[in-house]
């Protein structure tokens, strides 16, 4: 058998240049394919979560909008409003029409719960319980449902007079007030997909 001739030898060697350039060229599709999949992905579980925010903060709004200035009885007259406000929850009483909670007065508790196990997020979750007229204090509660969830931190702060000789600030603690916070500020930075995004959002009290 002859041995192969220069120009079969170059042939050859620009046959394997050829292949190997098509296999490059397969690969780096391939590669931005994945890429292009999976920044829809993301893009897909971002839209998710904040649709889900939207409508959770829109159910804190709403019941904030009707928060009840409800007063606590002492010996020596009025107490403290019924409301407790803290850096990562605050507690209330709301008054619902009976839509989708029970008609009535509502104690709702609203807190962060930090970071789930295991996961780099947590959420932020409420706890509605009917609350009987006359009632002096609120019950215990834990909060249970999730209200915005892939929350990587969260922070509530309040503003307005804690009483009617005080002036009004923002405040960090709102407790022990005779009367409710004119507005509610709850900062959270968000997990969309691997893209940390903040959320700033203010929620107005009645009679502010």
């Amino acid at each position: 058998m002859s041995a192969p001739s220069r120009r079969q030898q170059g042939f050859v060697i620009a046959e394997a240049l050829v292949a190997l350039l098509l296999l490059a060229l397969t690969l780096g599709l391939a590669a931005n394919v994945f890429s292009f999949g999976r920044r829809i992905a993301q893009a897909g579980q971002g839209r998710d979560v904040l649709a889900r925010t939207v409508a959770g903060s829109g159910a804190l709004g709403g019941w904030l909008a009707a928060a009840a200035p409800i007063r606590t009885v002492t010996p020596t007259g009025p107490g403290p409003v019924l409301f407790e406000g803290r850096p990562d929850r605050l507690t209330f009483v709301t008054a619902s029409r009976g839509d989708v909670q029970p008609a009535g007065l509502l104690a709702v508790t609203v807190g962060f719960n930090g970071r789930d196990r295991d996961a780099r997020t947590g959420s932020i979750l409420f706890d509605v319980a009917p609350l009987a007229v006359g009632e002096a204090l609120l019950p215990d509660q834990v909060a249970r449902e999730p209200l915005i969830a892939r929350v990587a931190a969260a922070r509530f702060r309040y503003f307005g007079a804690l009483a009617e000789d005080r002036p009004a600030a923002w405040y960090d603690d709102w407790t022990d007030a005779t009367r409710l916070p004119e507005l509610v500020q709850l900062r959270a930075n968000l997990d969309l997909g691997g893209r940390i995004e903040p959320l700033d959002l203010s929620f107005r009290l009645p009679g502010s």
